[in-house]
C-alpha cells in the first residue's frame, strides 16, 4: 500500500502525491479511497477506491533518479513500436498512455521521434494524432523526470529527447 507522502505517478494524471486515505458512504456502503493530489493541479483530488484491482493497478510508485537514469541509458527502450495501421496504432497509443508503463511509454516516444524526422526528411507533415499522442506522453515522463530530478517542466522535456536521440 502506498503512504501518505509519497509521490506516485497515476495513469494519463501523471505524478500525484498521496495525500491520505478517506472512508465515504457510496451507495450505502462505507469505502475506502486512497486520495490523490496532482503534481500540476493543487486544487484537484483524485480518489481511488483502495479495494478496486483496477484503479490500483494504475499507481507505480516514482521512480528513484538511479533507476531513472538507468531506464533512459538502457537499450530496450530503443525498439521501434510503429505500427503502420493508422486506426490500430491510435488504439494501441491510447492503451499505452492510459496503462502508465514507463518502458513502453519510452519506446513509443522514442518510435514517434524517429517517425517525425523522417517525414520531415521525406518533406510530409507529421499526423496531428502522432503529434498528440507523442505530447501526451511526453507531458507524462517528464512530468516524473521534472520531480526526480529536480528540474524545470520545460528542463525535463529537453532532458527527455536528448536522452532519446
Amino acid at each position: 500500500m502506498f503512504e501518505t507522502g509519497q509521490w506516485v505517478l497515476y495513469g494519463v494524471h501523471g505524478v500525484c502525491r498521496v495525500i491520505g486515505t478517506e472512508k465515504q458512504l457510496v451507495n450505502r456502503k462505507r469505502t475506502e479511497y486512497l486520495v490523490l493530489e496532482p503534481l500540476s493541479r493543487n486544487e484537484s483530488r483524485f480518489y481511488l477506491p483502495t479495494g478496486n484491482p483496477t484503479a490500483m493497478a494504475k499507481l507505480k510508485a516514482v521512480l528513484s533518479a538511479g533507476e531513472l537514469q538507468a531506464l533512459l541509458s538502457s537499450d530496450e527502450i530503443r525498439e521501434n513500436v510503429w505500427i503502420a495501421d493508422e486506426n490500430q496504432r491510435k488504439q494501441t497509443y491510447r492503451e499505452l498512455i492510459s496503462s502508465g508503463d514507463r518502458v513502453m511509454l519510452l519506446k513509443m516516444v522514442t518510435t514517434l521521434y524517429v517517425y517525425r524526422e523522417a517525414q520531415a526528411a521525406a518533406g510530409r507533415k507529421f499526423h496531428l494524432c502522432d503529434d498528440n499522442f507523442l505530447r501526451d506522453a511526453e507531458k507524462l515522463l517528464s512530468s516524473e523526470i521534472a520531480l526526480v530530478l529536480d528540474k524545470t517542466p520545460e528542463e525535463a522535456r529537453a532532458y527527455l529527447q536528448e536522452q532519446l536521440k
